[in-house]
C-alpha cells in the first residue's frame, strides 16, 4: 500500500535473485544496467551492484560490499540512507532545489 501511496510502479518484494529482477526491470524499461543505481547493504546485493552505473551501499554494510560501492552514505539503512541517496541523485541533475522549493514557499 506504501508503494502505491508513493506512485511507485515497480516494485519486487521477497526476491531471492536480484541479479534476475534487476535485469528483469531494465529489459521492461528498455534501459541498460549502466544507466541505473542499485543500492545494496548485503554480498546477495553484489551481483546487481557490480553491473550498475551507480553501486551504493551504507555503513554497516559488510567490508567486502563496500568495495564494490561507489559511494557509502554517511547515513545507516532505515536512518535516512535512501533520502540521502535521492537528494545526492537529484543534486547530479540539478532538480533538487525546484522540488524543495514547493515547500519553502
Amino acid at each position: 500500500h506504501r508503494a502505491q501511496n508513493l506512485g511507485i510502479t515497480h516494485l519486487y518484494q521477497g526476491v531471492h535473485d536480484k541479479l534476475e529482477a534487476f535485469q528483469h526491470l531494465t529489459e521492461k524499461l528498455a534501459i541498460r544496467f549502466e544507466q541505473c543505481a542499485f543500492m545494496g547493504d548485503d554480498v546477495v546485493d553484489l551481483p546487481a551492484m557490480r553491473r550498475c552505473g551507480l553501486a551504493l551501499t551504507v555503513p554497516q554494510a559488510p567490508e567486502r560490499v563496500k568495495q564494490h560501492a561507489h559511494y557509502v552514505t554517511l547515513k545507516e539503512g532505515g536512518r535516512g540512507a535512501a533520502r540521502e541517496v535521492c537528494e545526492l541523485i537529484m543534486q547530479a541533475q540539478d532538480t533538487l532545489e525546484a522540488q524543495l522549493s514547493v515547500y519553502l514557499k
